[in-house]
């Protein structure tokens, strides 16, 4: 019980160090990678539903904070900048676009993994379905949730006023194919790497 707290602890550490830093947020020539969802996926991995659930809470709580200390077009967005500002239907927004996908991101890495490490008997490969799993629960959900929930407040943050509803979910369509799909692979291969190794010594402590 000890270790799993001080494991979780270090998990909880490291999410808000990637999420409050550059550090989160990886900027290669045309593609930016997030890599603070991969923690979560870690940890969910590792420990049990209320584990997950807790981490992405986390997650969800560093993109919060970020709305503050980095503002960026998602800030807009959340608290109301470009829109005349901070209303109640943006607590709606903050709670179904920031903590929603990123718990979900949690919850559905840790079901998959142990859905799929029942189901086939290589345990790397069950880390790796779950990871991607989780890496595109996030970004599904969260881009989802502009969609559906703030069309008109993401359009004129995004700079694509004139965008009809088609044209703005092929770019969102692209974000996931492109930038999403390539953050998963990302997390796949960090995760399988990682867990294998804690797995194994969590097996002989």
């Amino acid at each position: 019980m000890n270790k799993r707290i001080a494991h979780l602890a270090l998990f909880t550490g490291i999410i808000l160090m990637l999420g409050l830093t550059p550090l989160g947020f990886l900027n290669l020539l045309l593609v930016s990678i997030t890599t603070v969802h991969i923690p979560v996926i870690i940890g969910s991995t590792l420990y049990g539903v209320k584990d997950s659930i807790y981490l992405g809470f986390i997650f969800g709580l560093t993109s919060f904070i970020r709305c503050f200390i980095a503002p960026d077009a998602v800030a807009l967005i959340m608290l109301g900048t470009n829109t005349g500002g901070f209303e109640l239907y943006n607590v709606f927004l903050i709670v179904a676009i920031l903590f929603i996908p990123r718990i979900l991101t949690g919850l559905f890495t840790s079901v998959s993994y142990k859905i799929t490490n029942k189901l086939i008997k290589n345990n790397g490969l069950a880390i790796g379905i779950s990871a991607f799993i989780g890496s595109m629960t996030n970004t599904i959900f969260f881009l989802g949730g502009l969609y559906l929930f703030a069309f008109d407040q993401s359009s004129l943050a995004f700079g694509l006023t004139s965008a009809s509803p088609l044209s703005f979910l092929t770019f969102l369509l692209g974000l996931i194919a492109f930038n999403g799909v390539l953050e998963a692979v990302v997390a796949v291969i960090v995760s399988v790497g990682v867990c294998k190794v804690l797995l194994k010594n969590k097996k002989t402590s």
